[in-house]
């Protein structure tokens, strides 16, 4: 990956500030002293990647996955983490598994929240895919394990989770199911997570008929101020790195266009397109791009499309969630603004009907302050 670089603006600068750029495709020259950069940190390990021995270990029960609504209809239920557990890091085991006489037959988003019991808020903590699971018998199971270390202030005590399944493939014989394990590791940290704010998530507001933001239709713009437009962000005395956490995955088969791409005439965006992102900070876009496409010529065998690319997901694993990290040149308190910009898309739909095949993309991205 390039390196993408960031300056903060100084408060008194920025309150002078109306709103982010409007001009998005303006390049400006950006200082030296600051700099953003994408982490090479894998999304997720197929083996567990702490050898040491845990310091405890919490297991929920085996969930099975069917459709149960949206939003408030989604089923919670709870873990009991050490009170004063103060570990230097988290690892979760994601198992996918089935239920009855095998996994249910597509590749379903499935989406697990943990609740903050400081601002009551849910934040995503993993987003996963089920097989396509028809060729699966009932002993089927598949063990994925990632790093949640940037949570682990939220998993003290009784901790609550939400997890949402947007695929009505479940059947009286057939249905995919997950369960979760936590290990927590004592140990010196590199650096301790002292706050965390929500830049975007779009289950928050949703307009497809699912969790995620229509991409192409003008009437529900994917880069309006309620989806992914400009955040202001409070950055708090003595911090001067951050980590950004973002999950961008891809959905719909729609036949619309890139006007503004010369030569490119996508097919079933958004799943099957490569696309990428750009971030802009205090109204600077950075030199370099997010991209939004994942490579599956290496996924384990199931039946249906497991083995094409898509956009930052493979059938029957975890998303590919990325990570950066910001580095400001004080550590003094300021305001910041971040926002993420997609290339114009048109769709060929009108309305953002997800059963229609229209593009769109489910966003989730946390912002975590550092100090070392």
């Amino acid at each position: 990956m390039r390196t993408l670089r960031l300056c903060t603006l100084a408060l008194g600068a920025l309150l002078a500030l109306a709103a982010c750029s409007p001009d998005k495709g303006a390049m400006s020259q950006v200082p030296d002293d600051c700099r953003a950069e994408q982490l090479s940190r894998k999304p997720f390990y197929t083996a567990n990647p702490d050898s040491s021995a845990p310091a405890y270990t919490v297991l929920s029960d085996e969930y099975r996955l069917a459709f149960a609504g949206w939003g408030s209809s989604d089923p919670t239920f709870t873990l009991d983490f050490p009170e004063q557990a103060d570990c230097r890091r988290v690892i979760m085991r994601y198992t996918m598994g089935s239920d009855g006489n095998g996994p249910a037959s597509y590749d379903n988003t499935t989406i697990i929240w943990v609740r903050s019991k400081g601002d009551g808020k849910w934040y995503e903590i993993t987003r996963a895919f089920t097989p396509f699971g028809d060729e699966f018998d009932a002993s089927w199971q598949k063990h994925f394990y990632i790093d949640v270390t940037e949570f682990e202030s939220l998993l003290r005590g009784a901790t609550e989770f939400r997890y949402h399944y947007a695929g009505f493939d479940a059947t009286e014989s057939r249905a995919h199911t997950f369960q979760l394990c936590f290990y927590g590791y004592e140990g010196d940290k590199e650096s301790e997570i002292v706050g965390m704010t929500e830049l975007y998530s779009s289950p928050a507001s949703a307009n497809v008929g699912s969790c995620g933001w229509a991409y192409g239709i003008a009437s529900h713009d994917i880069e309006a101020d309620e989806r992914l437009g400009c955040r202001t962000v409070a950055v708090p005395e003595g911090i001067s790195t951050m980590l950004l956490r973002l999950t961008i995955t891809g959905h719909g088969h729609d036949m619309g266009m890139f006007p503004d791409i010369a030569d490119y005439e996508p097919m079933n965006a958004a799943e099957f397109v490569e696309n990428s992102y750009s971030l802009v900070i205090d109204g600077v876009k950075q030199s370099a791009e997010g991209r939004i496409f994942y490579s599956n010529a290496n996924n384990y065998y199931q039946g249906g499309t497991y083995y094409y690319d898509r956009a930052n997901w493979a059938p029957g694993n975890p998303a590919n969630t990325h990570y950066w990290t910001i580095e400001r040149n004080t550590t003094k308190a300021g305001k910041m603004t971040i926002d993420i910009d997609l290339p114009r898309f048109v769709s060929e739909f009108d309305a953002p009907n997800a059963n229609d095949g229209v593009a769109h993309y489910i966003v989730s991205a946390t912002l975590f302050f550092l100090t070392r």
